[in-house]
């Protein structure tokens, strides 16, 4: 896995600085979604004498198929994610997942889940390419954004006609 987002600690100042950089799918080791362009990171680091943080801003778009009418659509992304460099004396006891501890030794730290995890957030669980997407016809498979369906609308289940006699029944009365 590469380590693209490494933040080498002994180089920064203190202070404000701003890092901007371009990661791929395979930098981010993520397979199984398709990017159409890099995803454009710019990290914001403030290194105060106690700590660092960090704030990452990601943008890319993706290409994903519509769960309505299987067709690719652009999905843009921009999301952000946060980290704190801390030594570990002075974590509080509660586990914050934002929160890397670092020793006196480190002088490393991979920000590369961070920003994958962000990425993965992004991603709709159902993926619609737009609210007036028809999707497609559950008879005949036509794409109703493109084309009229040729089905029969008034296609019965044939265990519900006694049913419906009931209720015609009914309403005679």
């Amino acid at each position: 896995m590469p380590f693209v987002m490494r933040l080498r600690l002994s180089s920064l100042k203190e202070g404000s600085q701003i890092i901007e950089l371009a990661l791929g799918k395979d930098d981010l080791s993520i397979a199984d979604i398709p990017f159409l362009q890099p995803v454009a990171v710019t990290l914001n680091i403030y290194k105060s004498q106690y700590q660092i943080t960090v704030k990452g801003n990601l943008q890319t778009a993706l290409e994903l198929e519509c769960d309505r009418c299987l067709e690719a659509y652009r999905f843009d992304v921009e999301t952000n994610f946060q980290a704190i460099i801390s030594p570990e004396k002075s974590i509080s006891s509660e586990i914050d997942e934002n929160v890397i501890p670092i020793t006196s030794k480190t002088d490393e730290v991979d920000l590369t889940p961070f920003a994958r995890d962000a990425l993965i957030l992004e991603i709709p669980m159902k993926k619609i390419c737009s609210e007036s997407c028809k999707g497609i016809c559950a008879g005949c498979g036509t794409n109703l954004n493109k084309n009229a369906c040729r089905c029969s609308s008034t296609h019965t289940d044939d265990r519900l006609t006694s049913l419906k006699d009931l209720l015609t029944n009914t309403m005679e009365e």
